[in-house]
């Protein structure tokens, strides 16, 4: 139950009513900030009890609107969304991207604007879910204390693993599979794609050489033979590459035939591009995964230094491609640790970390289709 001052309750009587929407957002690193929808700046000062987390001046610059406060008598998921420009100085780009606001805790209240003694009218506490971007503008959704209520807070049997690795049911030791690294190389075509020539563990496995690549629209690459069978669209990693280091990223493949295919690229600019020395290799990505594939990096110097780690997407010696690009660029020399990545899967916790009694999963459990089957004895 919502409880107010008297003075503010009399002052909702009123025929005039002076009310403000504020909002105080603590973010994951503990930076807290404070905004408000009123046409100035609202300065809270000498609040106490309960509401002295609230003291603080909330700036009227914010930039965001939000859609109207709803609360249901059912326990159902009360949401609230929020969007705006990223104008106001609080409220960046790199910080929303660097995950900085996902998750962050917020108090939402009204308060008489011309009076702030009389105390705040709470409307909503929760936090905020997942923040996305577009084009100078975020998104993000309120989620009130409700939304705990639909969380899973049981197990369904699967395939694949349900422990995280390296966490308390996985027990593997994270730091038997560990190393730190400084980058030696940028892929400017690519930006979360970066290189160490100290990171030696093995990839996957079912690589085939280059033996060509053209300067043409498209690009067509030519392999040492035609084993890897590519389908239409396929991803490959190519690494390796002298004369056209750019080309060395995750990609997909074009037009496959035979030991050739090609890449929705123009390469006529050898400017840009350069021109194929020679080495090279095409990894089918998705087969076998390399040591670090699922892994995480963690930036330990540079400007992404101290933001969330980020999972890695494809690994082959000397270079490492991440799911996302970072927020901010990485350049060479950012030093950084990376571990091991576990697909989940049974011959993976078995043959590569001896974790098999450990693992979270029901691998011969028959699936859905053996269960409706019908017709057949077996």
């Amino acid at each position: 139950m919502r409880t107010i001052s008297s003075a503010l309750n009399t002052h909702l009587s009123s025929s005039t009513i002076k009310l403000a929407t504020c909002w105080r957002v603590v973010l994951s690193n503990g930076v807290a900030y404070a905004f408000t929808d009123h046409d100035q700046d609202i300065i809270i000062a000498g609040w106490a009890g309960r509401d002295a987390p609230l003291n603080a001046t909330y700036l009227a610059a914010t930039g965001f609107t939000a859609t109207d406060i709803q609360t249901a008598d059912n326990l159902s998921v009360a949401n609230l969304e929020v969007s705006g420009m990223l104008t106001s100085p609080s409220i960046t780009e790199a910080d929303l991207r660097a995950g900085l606001w996902d998750y962050a805790r917020v108090t939402i209240f009204r308060v008489n604007w011309s009076d702030v003694s009389m105390g705040p009218i709470y409307q909503r506490t929760g936090h905020i879910g997942e923040v996305t971007t577009g084009i100078n503008a975020f998104r993000a959704e309120i989620r009130g204390l409700t939304q705990a209520y639909t969380r899973t807070i049981c197990e369904i049997a699967s395939p694949a693993c349900r422990a995280n690795f390296g966490d308390a049911r996985c027990k593997v030791v994270l730091a038997t599979y560990t190393v730190a690294g400084a980058v030696t190389a940028v892929n400017a075509a690519s930006p979360q794609t970066f290189y160490d020539t100290s990171l030696t563990q093995p990839g996957p496995a079912a690589g085939v050489a280059i033996t060509g690549i053209t300067n043409a629209n498209p690009c067509v690459i030519t392999m040492a033979n035609g084993s890897l069978n590519l389908a239409e669209g396929q991803p490959v990693t190519l690494s390796g590459i002298v004369g056209m280091p750019k080309l060395n990223q995750v990609t997909v493949a074009y037009g496959p035939s035979g030991n050739t295919f090609h890449l929705h690229l123009d390469t006529t600019d050898t400017s840009a591009y350069g021109v194929y020395v020679s080495g090279g290799l095409v990894t089918p990505y998705g087969g076998s995964s390399g040591y670090f594939d699922f892994g995480l990096v963690t930036w330990l110097t540079g400007a992404n230094a101290g933001l969330a780690a980020m999972e890695v997407k494809a690994y082959v010696p000397g270079q490492v491609t991440l799911q996302l690009p970072p927020p901010y660029p990485i350049v060479i020399g950012d030093t950084y640790s990376i571990h091991a990545g576990c697909d989940k899967l049974l011959a993976t916790c078995r043959d590569r970390f001896n974790n098999l009694l450990n693992m979270r999963a029901e691998p011969y459990l028959p699936g859905m289709d053996r269960m409706i089957q019908v017709g057949r004895s077996k």
